[in-house]
């Protein structure tokens, strides 16, 4: 039986009472198993060691979406424009797992929160809000779910381009927070018409990440959505297959 590589993925966390919780969509897990691996939930684990050990086992990760980042965690006082940050338990865990892939080059998809993620845990800044801070932007988000659509621009030779097949994608849009200065160990590869950060990729092509701030686990177009998770799949399969990468 061929195995399958083993993808970790960061839930939401959430507190109830005396029983607080990890939580993930099924659509990340189901995307994750149709592209030919097995999803594994990385629940917010205390001691570092333990962590990274529980890494070690993982030939993937997903950084998923979920709530805002918390503004000082970029250098900015907390304000209206942020008024419900995500759990600091998350966002202090999702560092870990970060700091570990990012120097492990672990291959890892970020999406949405995990795209912001990636950024300020390497030093970048936030919009906190895209319509009170940008100048005519686009509609980013509808609701709390993914009825906004519209294109992306990427970067000429960039990996998603090259994913994709094409210099031009439509995609989902659920975000109301964007990428405001780049960390420079990030290069852009994708933006929306009105300039907002679509897509970041590592200035050091050795690293097998791809960030991207729409929800690929839930777009129709499978140019930018199932493909981006067979590349994962792809990429953690060889890592599977030959540790010493």
């Amino acid at each position: 039986m061929t195995m399958k590589p083993l993808i970790g993925l960061t839930p939401l966390y959430r507190e109830y009472r005396e029983m607080d919780r990890s939580i993930l969509g099924k659509s990340y897990t189901d995307i994750v198993q149709q592209a030919g691996g097995l999803p594994v939930l990385i629940p917010p684990v205390i001691d570092p060691e333990d962590l990274a050990s529980l890494l070690r086992r993982l030939d993937g990760i997903v950084l998923t979406g979920g709530d805002d980042l918390a503004p000082d965690l970029y250098g900015e006082d907390g304000s209206e424009l942020t008024p419900k940050p995500g759990h600091p338990r998350r966002s202090r865990h999702d560092r870990l797992i970060f700091e570990y892939v990012w120097q492990q080059k672990v291959p890892t998809l970020a999406i949405c929160l995990g795209l912001q993620e990636i950024n300020v845990f390497l030093g970048g800044t936030l919009y906190q809000d895209i319509p009170k801070q940008i100048k005519q932007a686009q509609v980013h988000k509808i609701g709390d779910w993914f009825e906004a659509r519209h294109n992306v621009e990427l970067l000429e030779g960039s990996l998603l381009e090259r994913l994709v097949g094409s210099g031009n994608v439509e995609t989902n849009s659920a975000h109301h927070q964007s990428v405001r200065h780049v960390a420079k160990e990030l290069q852009i590869t994708g933006r929306s018409q009105d300039g907002v950060i679509e897509a970041l990729e590592p200035r050091d092509g050795s690293i097998p990440l791809l960030a991207v701030q729409w929800h690929p686990e839930s777009e129709t177009n499978a140019a930018c959505g199932i493909t981006l998770f067979e590349w994962l799949i792809s990429e953690s399969a060889s890592r599977m297959n030959n540790p010493a990468i």
